[in-house]
């Protein structure tokens, strides 16, 4: 395996698996913000993505890959340091600090969404033009295996820790001294500004591919990325299988993000205890770890079609299972299929976009993936933002309500049945006959 494709695994591992994750809800309303704040925070990070990907991945295509991930990983260092600086005190809980809070967070989110604006494309286009030509079809499936095992193993970690350092009593009883939530709870940004500083190392110590770019004046740079940019796009436009890739991007990808973001409401919502929360996301990492195999066996022994109508069922039962909620352990055991869900459906999704991608826009077009995915989450968001607003109002009840989450939910598998149904409509438009895989 080419060492790019080596690094590329921990560039993914340091920049993506945080030790926030697992309490990633509860963190922001424990610093006092409300659903809605949160909300319009997580739309701010999708806009600033949807401002930045697409110019940034084409530039990418022109300057160098490596540059543009060295880049992220610097601004995540910053974004890092800018999370672990939001203000603490006596009153940190209470929704009368949210002002001085939620800008604080405003600013993180914007630095994270172009951390995530500058690797999107970059990172993967790297990796993959490393492989030689005639071997990429045997070697990208093994690195995105190795990539899928070991992000589960660093989602393992990240959970574990992360949770439990969250954890106010258990922190007490490690160090054999007092310390409260307001404390505790930035433990766990403490140690993503070690993982971002990692971040940084791996980055500088990749190597471009191929040469780093033509020695073009900075206009000129700027012509020639936009000229990629309307080739890419033209080039999907008259692609139907690269199109429903996207598409599918598009519609699969925001609803089990919005999932993952809301998640640890929702254990709260069945009756987990907070210190269970790691636990949950080290079973779903295991299960990921667990099936990568069978995600290498159907990309090689089945199409397309039905590797995708394999992930749209299993989103399809967990939404379902999230409208009805079953309290306790059994009802996080039968959400099973969309924790795995997320794994399996980029998986497919690199595999047969890359393969139908030539390497002169690369970048660009992985770029227009991130775009459309974080476009749709960006509005998926906002729109859950102004649902909980609405149903708040509706039901008498306060935004932070468990109530209102509750009703929220059994609004979400008519929302993924009527995307779904569009989908089908927009395929039988562009009649893609090469969607085989």
């Amino acid at each position: 395996m080419p060492r790019n494709c080596a690094l590329f695994v921990w560039f993914r591992i340091l920049f993506n698996c945080r030790f926030y994750y697992p309490v990633y809800t509860i963190l922001f309303l424990d610093f006092g913000l409300n659903l809605s704040q949160f909300a319009l925070l997580n739309v701010v990070w999708a806009i600033s993505i949807v401002c930045l990907d697409l110019p940034l991945g084409a530039l990418a295509d022109v300057i160098g890959r490596r540059r543009m991930v060295i880049i992220a990983a610097s601004i995540m260092v910053v974004e890092m340091l800018v999370f672990a600086c939001v203000p603490v005190g006596g009153d940190a809980l209470s929704p009368s600090k949210g002002p001085w809070v939620f800008y604080v967070f405003l600013l993180n989110r914007v630095l994270s969404g172009a951390a995530e604006a500058f690797a999107s494309g970059a990172d993967e286009a790297l990796a993959y033009d490393s492989i030689p030509q005639a071997d990429r079809a045997s070697v990208w499936p093994r690195v995105m295996g190795r990539l899928n095992r070991w992000m589960s193993a660093g989602f393992i970690a990240a959970a574990l820790i992360g949770a439990f350092a969250y954890d106010s009593a258990r922190m007490s009883w490690l160090t054999g001294t007092t310390l409260g939530k307001t404390t505790t709870l930035k433990f766990p940004i403490y140690l993503c500004v070690l993982t971002a500083l990692g971040c940084l190392f791996v980055a500088l110590t990749l190597k471009e591919a191929k040469h780093e770019g033509p020695l073009l004046a900075f206009r000129e740079k700027l012509r020639t990325s936009w000229r990629g940019i309307r080739q890419a796009a033209a080039w999907i436009w008259s692609t139907p299988a690269a199109l429903l890739l996207l598409t599918l991007g598009f519609l699969l990808d925001s609803i089990v993000r919005l999932f993952y973001t809301v998640a640890s409401n929702y254990y709260r919502l069945v009756g987990i205890e907070e210190a269970w929360f790691g636990v949950i996301s080290v079973v779903g990492s295991l299960m990921a770890l667990f099936t990568t195999g069978w995600m290498e066996w159907l990309v090689k022994r089945r199409g397309a079609p039905f590797n995708f109508a394999l992930v749209i069922g299993m989103i399809a039962w967990g939404l379902i299972v999230l409208a009805h909620p079953v309290p306790g352990w059994f009802g996080i055991a039968l959400l099973t299929p969309i924790f795995l869900s997320m794994r399996f459906f980029h998986f497919f999704l690199s595999h047969y976009l890359n393969d139908l991608t030539d390497s002169a826009h690369r970048a660009t077009v992985l770029s227009f993936k991130s775009l459309s995915m974080n476009l749709a989450y960006g509005g998926l968001t906002l729109l859950f933002g102004w649902q909980t607003a609405f149903l708040s109002g509706r039901l008498g009840l306060k935004n932070e309500d468990p109530q209102v989450f509750a009703a929220a939910l059994t609004w979400w598998p008519w929302w993924f049945a009527g995307t779904m149904v569009g989908y089908v409509v927009f395929r039988m438009w562009r009649n893609p006959a090469t969607l085989r895989g």
